[in-house]
């Protein structure tokens, strides 16, 4: 499980922006938004919920953040499953093309 401050790190950077940026954002000095990140500091309830508020996200979406099996990464592992799927599946049937026509051959000699 990601800490606090490892999401907050998280939204930051998949928003492109820097620690200044964040902490101007939030109305606090860069070092303590770094504190936060790092974990020096423990944010109460309500910086949190101001970090996702900033990161236009809900409480729930924001505890979702960085976790494995997030919505996004499941998304994404269900679709490759399925593209794997239909690729053995195509396999499956050009191999039984390959011995019926080897069969034919194997017939014709």
């Amino acid at each position: 499980m990601k800490t606090l401050g490892e999401k907050f790190k998280i939204l930051r950077q998949k928003k492109g922006v820097n620690q200044k940026t964040m902490a101007e954002s939030l109305g606090i000095s860069i070092p303590a938004y770094s504190k936060l990140e790092t974990g020096i500091t423990d944010p109460n309830f309500s910086r949190i919920n101001q970090i996702a508020e900033v990161h236009e996200l809900t409480l729930r979406q924001f505890l979702d953040v960085g976790e494995e099996g997030g919505s996004e990464q499941e998304q994404l592992v269900a679709e490759l499953k399925e593209k794997v799927r239909e690729l053995e599946s195509s396999v499956i049937r050009l191999q039984g093309k390959v011995i019926d026509l080897y069969d034919k051959e194997e017939r014709r000699k």
